[in-house]
């Protein structure tokens, strides 16, 4: 006589069938998982490649530039008797050459940027930098980068957009309450044709705005080509950096 705490058959397979059911459960978990980090391992890794693509792509063009400087500097520029073309080699060599922002100031080398595109270019700059834009913890390579933006920038304003007035502003950007510096802010605008007013132009600039986008992912930043026709063009960057406080930066 069976007990009546007894399983009864029907019962016992009934347990046996939710076992199973839990296990295939938990396999299909653990194989999902399992799917989901080698996915995201496989674009960490697609992601560090493009990264260090894009580092060698802007090594080798500052390298070619620096190449190319010392040419113009050693070889040319001694064969040349007229007083105004070598000023323009002098100038050009400057501008090629990389700058060492180890000595250099990121604040007066962005102010002189400005200076010297309205003085080529004939267009007025209204240049605003924030007296503390050089309390900012950036590495000289960064730095770099962030005046090569602003370089090629200028230059396509130049090339491009038939421009009267251009503005230049750079500022850091303070999370309320606090005494860090999250975000550096560069704006670069000009009152010319924009992006869609001309046929072909973002297809004339396609090279230079590819070479500050691989530059804008080198600092991790934001950039954004700001156009409406006739209504000029904005190159609007947001730079994160890390939250070291001003006070211990300048020292």
């Amino acid at each position: 006589m069976l007990s009546e705490n007894a399983v009864q058959p029907g019962e016992f397979e009934y347990y046996i069938t939710l076992v199973w059911l839990f296990v295939f459960l938990f396999a299909f978990l653990m194989i999902l998982l399992f799917y989901l980090f080698l996915a995201k391992r496989r674009a960490e890794e697609r992601e560090a490649m493009k990264h260090a693509i894009s580092h060698l792509a802007i090594e080798g063009m500052e390298t070619e530039r620096r190449r190319i400087s010392q040419e113009l500097h050693d070889t040319v520029l001694p064969l040349v008797r007229d007083p105004f073309v070598s000023d323009l080699i002098r100038s050009i060599c400057t501008e090629l050459m990389p700058l060492d922002f180890t000595h250099f100031s990121l604040k007066e080398a962005l102010a002189a940027l400005c200076d010297k595109f309205a003085g080529r270019s004939g267009i007025e700059c209204a240049c605003s930098i924030d007296e503390e834009l050089d309390s900012v913890a950036l590495s000289a390579e960064n730095k770099l980068h962030l005046f090569r933006i602003t370089q090629e920038a200028f230059t396509n304003i130049e090339k491009h957009s038939k421009a009267v007035r251009s503005a230049f502003v750079a500022r850091r950007l303070l999370p309320p309450g606090r005494k860090v510096s999250e975000k550096i802010l560069i704006c670069i605008s000009d009152d010319g044709l924009g992006l869609k007013s001309k046929p072909g132009l973002a297809n004339a600039e396609s090279l230079g705005m590819m070479n500050m986008r691989r530059r804008a992912a080198a600092l991790g930043a934001r950039l954004d080509f700001i156009s409406e026709s006739d209504n000029g063009l904005m190159v609007r960057l947001e730079i994160p950096i890390s939250e070291v406080p001003i006070s211990e930066v300048s020292e």
